[in-house]
């Protein structure tokens, strides 16, 4: 009997684990309450193999989400053609909108308005530098796209924090 338990205990800590992951979609810092949580699973004696070196690399996967999260979707603006007004404007949108859209709608509107501020964004700086129209729905197009792709990056780190968290307690 407390060896089901103790199974039981083990699949309600793993789903706990991805519910966190899906923090990172609606604006909260999925992966930062993960590194919190390798912390505990690190200080509870026997609960893990998880060791201090396994810990950095949760901590340095952690940082490298938010570099993702940070700086992909401008690059992917700056790849196809976007000034830097529309990267700048690309920037300022996301930012602008996620932070509209947590006033709005709480949690799924960071991520909705977001991904419009950026569109948004980009289209006003590249509309304001260049006077192109559909050049500038191109790049706000492409805002769109980074954007997104940035999240799912960030997410993907977050994947290999509980990898690493789960191939410690798994037993």
């Amino acid at each position: 009997m407390l060896v089901v338990l103790y199974k039981v205990l083990f699949v309600l800590f793993y789903l706990f684990l991805f519910s966190l992951l899906t923090l990172n979609f609606v604006g909260l810092p999925g992966n930062w309450i993960l590194v919190a949580t390798a912390l505990i699973v690190l200080l509870v004696p026997g609960f893990s193999d998880l060791s201090w070196s396994q810990f950095a690399i949760v901590c340095g996967l952690a940082v490298l989400g938010e570099i993702i999260e940070s700086l992909l979707g401008l690059v992917v603006v700056a790849k196809k053609g976007g000034t830097r007004w529309g990267v700048l404007g690309s920037f300022l949108g996301g930012i602008g909108g996620a932070i509209l859209g947590s006033a709005i709608v709480p949690l799924v509107g960071t991520v909705i308005f977001g991904l419009i501020g950026a569109f948004a964004g980009a289209v006003v700086g590249e509309y304001l530098r260049e006077r192109r129209g559909n050049a500038a729905l191109w790049i706000g197009f492409w805002a769109f796209v980074g954007r997104s792709l940035a999240m799912l990056g960030k997410a993907a780190v977050g994947a290999g924090i509980i990898w690493i968290l789960i191939s410690s307690t798994w037993k």
